[in-house]
């Protein structure tokens, strides 16, 4: 009990705020947009990904937005530089459906980046594959499969290679017509948000 209190602890310090290894590249106030660190290339966070944070699933919100169990805490997570359709927007439920597929109910690893300026921890989310010894990506698994947005204007922090990565996927899924791209005319969230009537 001692023990798993004390790593709850640490984690909940560690989710808090940045880890002295990374380096702030953003303290912005909450009207300018989120906060967020220097994030590490992909064969550097697999090496080390035991180190990182664990959660488990509790309910997924939508298509790219968690609320995740850190031992006695209940956490919410936005999902990292991509952004996925609203409710109300066609494919909006497709991709929260898709979303809770790749990591409903199970157990995650948390790759923090920040927060958001509505408080949400933005995160990578890794899950194990189905044959136990390899990570998915989860954020760009919902690139691939046609299920949201690259967010390029929030993802500076995302070394080259990983930026790369996530645009190519993007590029794949709207060649191959996957997912939200075989609906007609998909307008990302972000403009959709600007032109939706007040609720």
């Amino acid at each position: 009990m001692f023990r798993s209190m004390r790593r709850a602890i640490r984690i909940v310090r560690w989710l808090q705020w940045q880890p002295k290894h990374q380096r702030p590249i953003s303290v912005a106030p909450k009207h300018l947009g989120p906060t967020k660190q220097a994030a590490r290339d992909t064969p550097d966070v697999l090496a080390s990904i035991e180190s990182l944070p664990v959660a488990r699933v509790m309910h997924v919100l939508d298509g790219d937005t968690v609320l995740v169990a850190i031992g006695p805490m209940e956490v919410s997570v936005r999902l990292d530089s991509i952004d996925c359709p609203e409710a109300e927007q066609p494919w909006g439920d497709n991709a929260r459906y898709g979303l809770t597929k790749l990591v409903g109910g199970r157990s995650i690893t948390l790759e923090v980046h920040g927060r958001d300026p509505h408080g949400r921890t933005l995160a990578t989310i890794y899950v194990r594959q189905a044959n136990g010894s390899e990570w998915l990506n989860v954020n760009e698994r919902m690139v691939m499969l046609g299920h949201a947005w690259v967010m390029r204007m929030y993802y500076d922090h995302l070394p080259k290679e990983r930026q790369s990565q996530l645009n190519r996927l993007e590029t794949w899924a709207k060649t191959k017509k996957v997912g939200l791209w075989k609906t007609e005319n998909p307008t990302p969230p972000w403009k959709w948000r600007k032109g939706s009537p007040p609720q």
